[in-house]
């Protein structure tokens, strides 16, 4: 996904439908000197490495790397019949 992309599907929304009891927010500082910073954001579906700078008083994102999470493995399929020894 491109910034453009990432961009236009903020402004509409996407992520907002997401039911408050499945929403996670963690935000970690990684690190941080003087005015450059490297947070972490494990979200619901997703984990953020924002690399920032603080320009002209306030702190800027200026580069995004991010990963979705796997899906969680459905559990197998049980027979209803019982098995024969």
């Amino acid at each position: 996904m491109g910034a453009m992309q990432l961009v236009q599907n903020t402004r509409r929304g996407s992520g907002s439908k997401t039911p408050k009891d499945q929403q996670l927010k963690e935000i970690t500082i990684l690190d941080r000197f003087n005015n450059a910073a490297v947070v972490k954001i494990v979200a619901s579906g997703w984990i953020d490495y924002l690399e920032e700078a603080k320009v002209n008083g306030e702190w800027k994102i200026i580069n995004v790397l991010w990963e979705l999470k796997p899906k969680p493995a459905s559990a197998p399929q049980t027979s209803a019949t019982p098995q024969k020894p």
